[in-house]
């Protein structure tokens, strides 16, 4: 397959016009000016390649929560994240017992192998702060524990990827060491964690923040936080929801003005009501509410958003000025770097073809997963 005609947004620049040549679910040849071979060609009238999008943190979509989910709704969901430009996600839990993180853990172990997109398991909680709970019910946080981490990583054959945890926890470096050895990424989330407590945790195999800014210790002059940690270490990651809802636009273009290209990793942190029909649901037990602009639980505090990962781009740009470049590596290149996909997140040659289109206005026109369209 030849794609020819494009704007290709690569890692250290732009070709304004270039074509790619696919083969084999794969990027065989990423060419400069009009393709010449004897191939027959697609013409994408100027599109703007984009590495296919990552998500590792949402929920759910089309009215189905992975806590929840079935071997049949994977497909479903992944149907409809590739119309956000969604190449590859992580589903994510909720704090909750042993045995519904064990049924989600066996089906993703099920069906991984029939969904492409689908990259593994995010674990938010349960080893939170209920301080900085959130949207987590409080009944199911607890301490980490190691042996019950391996019994779920057992039934997940491996797909467990990442982990949202308090690092001030009892036991939790020791977890974190643990769980880092087992290729697990650890992320500072829904934490009450000093900036010291970060830098150990650091130490001990830390990478990411979670939802930086949202249900974490803020920065303070006096009392500096996992916000602050997340400005300061080059070590981090740094997980943002884009909705301009959850971190509102002055602070997002700080913080990016401070944290810079590498480390941000665009969001959605989306649950199942996105592209969805839903005024009332439940998460986990807890009530929420949908409104114009995000979920809430009625209790009054934001429960998730409704975000689109497109539409996240589109905040992105607008807010912070950045290039495609700057923002190819939000959208994608981070969260591949972060959680260890080195297949994707760039487009490059030998990389997966999974490749969005996009027009000038930063919209998708079309999704390629493994070379095959999508949408």
């Amino acid at each position: 397959m030849i794609l020819t005609n494009l704007k290709i947004v690569l890692p250290t620049h732009i070709i304004p016009n270039g074509y790619l040549r696919i083969e084999d679910g794969h990027i065989a040849e990423i060419g400069q000016g009009a393709y010449t071979g004897i191939e027959p060609a697609e013409d994408k009238d100027g599109l703007v390649a984009f590495p296919g999008f990552i998500d590792i943190h949402i929920h759910g979509s089309v009215g189905i929560d992975f806590m929840d989910a079935k071997e049949e709704d994977y497909p479903v969901i992944a149907d409809s994240l590739y119309g956000e430009g969604v190449t590859t996600f992580l589903a994510t839990t909720l704090t909750s017992d042993k045995e519904s993180l064990s049924r989600v853990c066996a089906t993703v172990a099920n069906v991984i192998d029939k969904v492409p997109s689908l990259g593994g398991i995010h674990f938010e909680g349960p080893y939170i702060s209920l301080k900085y709970k959130g949207a987590q019910n409080p009944e199911f946080i607890r301490d980490p524990d190691i042996a019950e981490f391996d019994d779920l990583q057992k039934v997940a054959k491996g797909n467990i990827r990442y982990i949202a945890m308090a690092p001030e926890r009892p036991g939790a470096m020791g977890f974190i060491e643990h769980v880092t050895k087992e290729g697990v990424v650890v992320s500072a989330g829904h934490t009450d964690a000093s900036f010291a407590c970060v830098e150990e945790a650091i130490r001990h195999g830390l990478t990411n923040t979670t939802h930086t800014h949202n249900a974490m210790s803020p920065h303070h002059h006096r009392n500096p936080g996992v916000v602050t940690a997340a400005m300061y270490f080059d070590e981090l990651f740094t997980e943002v929801i884009c909705d301009t809802i959850h971190v509102c636009p002055d602070t997002l273009k700080t913080f990016y003005k401070i944290v810079g290209p590498d480390r941000f990793v665009a969001i959605t942190d989306a649950l199942k009501v996105k592209h969805a029909d839903i005024k009332e649901f439940q998460l986990f037990g807890l009530d929420c509410v949908v409104k114009p602009d995000a979920a809430y639980l009625t209790a009054g505090p934001l429960a998730g958003s409704l975000l689109s990962m497109d539409q996240g781009l589109r905040n992105l740009a607008e807010i912070t000025k950045a290039d495609d470049v700057a923002l190819a590596k939000m959208m994608s290149t981070n969260a591949a770097r972060s959680i260890g996909f080195t297949d994707r997140g760039t487009l490059e040659e030998g990389k997966l073809a999974d490749v969005v289109l996009l027009d000038e206005t930063l919209h998708v026109k079309e999704v390629y997963k493994l070379g095959k369209r999508v949408k």
